[in-house]
């Protein structure tokens, strides 16, 4: 049945029609836009754009020709200064109206006991999902540790490392395009790079240092110690914590809820809960989204 909707406010068109955020996610049922779109409440469009390349790519073809479109990706391996930069000084065109989450991925938000318990569908104490938490992430942290040292050496052996060749006058052959290919001294300092990166010892230090950083010093790992909130796979834990027999959600038919749909009820249930409990990213994200929704920046 097709209805028709009157009274429409000329901000709502403008608002829905022009102001987009993309985020990461292969539909609308995955947990990004899911929860930003609870967040939100129709304020603005969310859009899925699969994975945080895809969304990145688009924001840097896209924002110059759509200044009402907005990107918002993973962590990922971003370091810090880019991160607050996107943040501090949004909308901004020399980071293509791009924002990064400070947590690895958007479900390490929900990594709180205390935030998690104010959910209607919790059955547990803090200290149960405390537990939870912990018994997991420690299972993942020497994996979630190796996959750092690979994601860090792989970014880093990605950039340019040798430019092309521009002057046909230097290739007047097939034997001196050769030999000019041959003495680029490029080749010879990227390998030599690219051996001290994947060096035993280089590795070593590297996986010391994630390792460091993400138990603070404290193993096993544990609350108010190291950074493993912000750099474990929220993902995977968060699953496992709605799944582990904590939160109990009944469909209509009276039956429990299993996978992503009990995980988009948990979600959708503590993003309507009053903002003085939401985290602190998601409150900031709003409030600039929605200042440039109002036309006041």
């Amino acid at each position: 049945m097709i209805t028709v909707k009157t009274g429409i406010r000329p901000e709502e068109v403008r608002q829905q029609a022009q102001h987009v955020l993309f985020v990461e996610g292969k539909d609308n049922e995955s947990v990004d836009p899911k929860t930003l779109s609870q967040l939100f409440d129709k304020t603005i469009r969310i859009e899925p754009m699969g994975a945080s390349y895809s969304v990145k790519s688009v924001a840097e073809a896209l924002f110059a020709y759509h200044p009402t479109y907005y990107f918002l990706i993973d962590r990922d391996h971003h370091d810090e200064n880019f991160v607050d930069r996107c943040w501090n000084n949004f909308p901004d065109p020399g980071t293509y109206n791009l924002l990064i989450w400070r947590k690895r991925e958007i479900e390490n938000y929900f990594l709180d006991p205390e935030y998690l318990q104010q959910s209607k569908y919790c059955k547990v104490s803090k200290d149960e999902i405390t537990r939870k938490i912990l018994q997991f992430v420690n299972e993942r942290l020497y994996l979630d540790v190796a996959n750092h040292v690979v994601t860090s050496i792989r970014e880093e052996l990605k950039g340019t490392w040798i430019n092309k060749f521009s002057n046909p006058a230097e290739f007047p052959s097939e034997t001196t395009a050769l030999a000019k290919l041959q003495s680029a001294n490029e080749f010879e300092q990227h390998k030599n790079n690219v051996t001290e990166k994947v060096s035993g010892a280089e590795i070593e230090t590297r996986f010391n240092d994630f390792l460091q950083k993400m138990t603070g010093g404290t193993n096993p790992l544990n609350f108010g110690h190291g950074e493993w909130i912000g750099m474990c796979q929220g993902k995977k834990i968060f699953t496992q914590v709605i799944n582990s027999g904590c939160f109990q959600v009944l469909g209509t038919s009276g039956a429990p809820l299993a996978g992503k749909e009990k995980l988009n009820a948990v979600v959708k249930d503590l993003l309507q809960k009053d903002s003085s409990i939401q985290p602190q990213d998601f409150v900031s994200l709003k409030q600039l989204i929605e200042a440039r929704v109002s036309g006041s920046v």
